[in-house]
């Protein structure tokens, strides 16, 4: 079975993308999420990640150099969705071919709150520069499945994107709908 690396940005989306992936490939999870806006999010999400990588037997990766700190990723990426894709997405191409990966993906693709074609194009770019293989599957049609199962198991459901522009315009819709 060929080894799969899998960028998780959430438990939730990680569970979509196993309900296609699981038996195909030896699957690993890698977090790298500097965009997520204010640390208790961020480490709720960790932790519920890390929680479904045990549960379902997978290795759980990080760049151990890392260090949480949203205003450096905000002045890196501005709050755009592409610089936010490309920055995550670069770090998950570099630890695939590192590690030797046959292939990498991003659960991101789970989400159809997410920029779907941006995400394929810019996977496809860094495959090019890329001993592994940018994997390509649509994950959106298990997306509320798989967030409704883990929310039945009691795990952190996140209500926005991740940025904090994402936040203020989540919770700005919800004040307009009141």
């Amino acid at each position: 079975m060929k080894n799969l690396l899998l960028h998780v940005c959430c438990a939730p989306c990680a569970n979509s993308a196993l309900k296609t992936l699981n038996n195909e490939f030896n699957i690993s999870f890698y977090w790298h999420n500097p965009n997520i806006f204010n640390f208790e999010e961020y480490s709720n999400r960790k932790n519920a990640a890390i929680n479904f990588a045990k549960e379902n037997g997978f290795d759980f990766f990080e760049d151990e150099t890392f260090v949480y700190d949203y205003e450096k990723w905000k002045a890196e990426s501005h709050e755009v969705c592409l610089n936010c894709y490309e920055i995550r997405l670069n770090k998950l191409k570099a630890f695939a071919c590192q590690k030797g990966f046959d292939y990498f993906s991003t659960s991101l693709l789970s989400s159809p709150y997410q920029k779907h074609d941006l995400i394929i194009e810019i996977c496809k770019k860094l495959e090019k520069e890329s001993s592994s293989k940018f994997l390509y599957r649509d994950f959106r049609k298990f997306f509320y499945e798989g967030k409704n199962a883990l929310k039945a198991k009691g795990y952190y459901i996140q209500k926005y994107c991740a940025c904090n522009k994402s936040y203020k315009e989540r919770f700005a819709k919800k004040l307009d709908e009141n």
